[in-house]
């Protein structure tokens, strides 16, 4: 079984996530992805808590037979790390494929033991609008392949900010997940 593995803060999910994910699943033979929220993300501060990006990241997903969710890295204490959260998925790394955009891809060396992660895993990386594949190329150290499409302009970043600003109009975050944040008074 082929599995893509979505790895991320989600906070908040959005289209941008689906529309990633499901490309993955056509375009490399992915049997299907699961969405990993990180539980206590170490590079970003102030990142709303597990629980409600778990709960907003099951809304996004729960329309889709191909996509799943894990809490694996639920942990309020200890900072989660993908090389670890790879090696508890017990996957071979035939079979797994690590999906991520190319601003996270870029980033990967401040990572935390990123040089074992092609021992784990193969990368799939999404472009995002302001990145290159030449761009890429300089600042990813391993091998990968490109999730095509249009490239994504999106950012949980901007959508907090409008959130914040109570701009809800932009569509890219799904009803039941908007829905979940005016509920719970989250940004």
């Amino acid at each position: 079984m082929n599995v893509g593995v979505l790895g991320g803060t989600f906070d908040p999910p959005h289209k941008a996530h689906i529309k990633i994910a499901e490309r993955s699943i056509e375009q490399f033979n992915l049997d299907k992805v699961i969405f990993i929220p990180s539980g206590n993300p170490w590079q970003k501060k102030d990142a709303t808590s597990f629980i409600h990006r778990y709960e907003m990241t099951k809304i996004l997903i729960k329309e889709s037979h191909s996509f799943e969710i894990s809490d694996i890295e639920n942990s309020q204490k200890k900072p989660s790390y993908t090389s670890e959260t790879l090696k508890k998925l017990n996957q071979p790394k035939e079979k797994l494929y690590f999906i991520l955009g190319s601003d996270a891809a870029m980033n990967i060396k401040t990572w935390k033991n990123y040089e074992i992660l092609p021992s784990l895993t193969n990368f799939l990386i999404a472009l995002r609008s302001e990145d290159s594949i030449e761009k890429l190329d300089k600042n990813f150290p391993f091998d990968y392949e490109i999730i095509l499409g249009d490239k994504l302009n999106l950012s949980s970043t901007s959508l907090r900010k409008e959130l914040k600003e109570r701009n809800t109009e932009n569509g890219e975050l799904p009803l039941g997940v908007l829905n979940y944040i005016i509920d719970k008074n989250l940004y």
